[in-house]
């Protein structure tokens, strides 16, 4: 179930810190924010990119914002494969319900079906059989957070 946004904007109340996500800001560049799904928490390692500004349309990123976008769903998703090692991370936005601009990553562990699709539809359940706490999710945006500061320290 989605927690009700006092702001109207669920992912700007979290911005704001009225709502923390376990393991708090994995990352803050340019003008995104990422961090890990919150409770109840779907997946170990779900996370959220999405602009520090309210933005609900694609066709409404600016120029910085879209030019960002690309490599850091490439850095994002080099770091989740490091630190958490899925067999795959899957990509996905959806903005019905919470309508400000957001890409979910989504692994892929070995003990899930090979499919997306899937994968979302039980998650979608509100019944996750790959629900995990806070505790979980947290750590997992920490080795996130941690590859990432390695990959800066390198480049």
């Amino acid at each position: 179930m989605i927690r009700l946004a006092t702001s109207g904007c669920l992912a700007c109340d979290v911005t704001a810190g009225r709502i923390t996500p376990p393991g708090g800001t994995i990352l803050e560049e340019g003008g995104w924010l990422l961090e890990h799904a919150i409770s109840p928490v779907p997946l170990k390692g779900w996370l959220i990119l999405k602009p520090k500004r309210h933005v609900e349309h694609l066709a409404a990123l600016n120029d910085i914002e879209a030019r960002e976008l690309g490599p850091l769903i490439q850095k994002v998703s080099n770091a989740i494969m490091k630190a958490l090692e899925p067999e795959r991370v899957y990509l996905a936005s959806f903005g019905e319900v919470v309508k400000h601009v957001h890409f979910y990553f989504v692994p892929r562990y070995p003990d899930m079906p090979p499919s997306g699709p899937d994968i979302l539809a039980r998650m979608g359940s509100g019944n996750s059989p790959w629900a995990c706490d806070d505790e979980t999710a947290a750590d997992a945006a920490s080795r996130v957070r941690a590859e990432l500061l390695k990959g800066t320290a390198t480049d």
